[in-house]
């Protein structure tokens, strides 16, 4: 045998290793977020029930299980819980759209009004609306958290077909 083959050959061997490692922690019990084009028509969260060497079954509330073959996976991500700080950060984002657009749309009615003795002008408005948005955003993301994902590579892996022929399918990180 040439060493061409014989290092081919090794490394088919080796190929499997790499991959079931990386699905070590896709257990049942796990959340995971899973993209498989021709298998799925978009991203798919449920929580993996089973798990075997070629394949993984998932329930979700919304669909019955689903067997879904490891090789059909092109994303893989697995829930990290819900983060607290996550979420206030987005609150912060969305509450300082909203109180931003709400500042915008009351500073007309402050400038037109002749009773105020305290002249506030629209720019204030709008900064106040903004912080108080950032505040209140902030604050209910904080509570209702964000879930992290953390994603997990699919990469190359050998697969055995029903006649028992070896092929190699290799998939490119996008």
């Amino acid at each position: 045998m040439s060493t061409s083959r014989a290092v081919i050959v090794a490394l088919l061997f080796a190929l499997p290793r790499i991959a079931h490692a990386q699905y070590v922690e896709v257990r049942p019990g796990a959340r995971v977020r899973i993209e498989a084009p021709g298998v799925l028509a978009r991203s798919y969260v449920a929580t993996v029930i089973a798990r075997s060497a070629d394949s993984i079954t998932l329930a979700s509330p919304e669909s019955a299980p689903l067997t879904l073959p490891m090789a059909r996976i092109s994303r893989l991500e697995i829930s990290r819980g819900s983060s607290r700080a996550d979420g206030a950060l987005l609150g912060t984002a969305w509450g300082a759209g909203i109180g931003a657009a709400l500042g915008a749309l009351m500073s007309p009615s402050v400038n037109g009004c002749s009773q105020c003795s305290n002249r506030v002008g629209a720019g204030e408005v709008v900064a106040q609306m903004v912080i108080g948005g950032v505040v209140w955003g902030a604050g209910i993301g904080a509570i209702l958290g964000r879930e992290r994902w953390e994603r997990f590579d699919v990469t190359p892996r050998i697969t055995i077909a029903s006649q028992g022929q070896i092929g190699l399918a290799v998939q490119l990180p996008r």
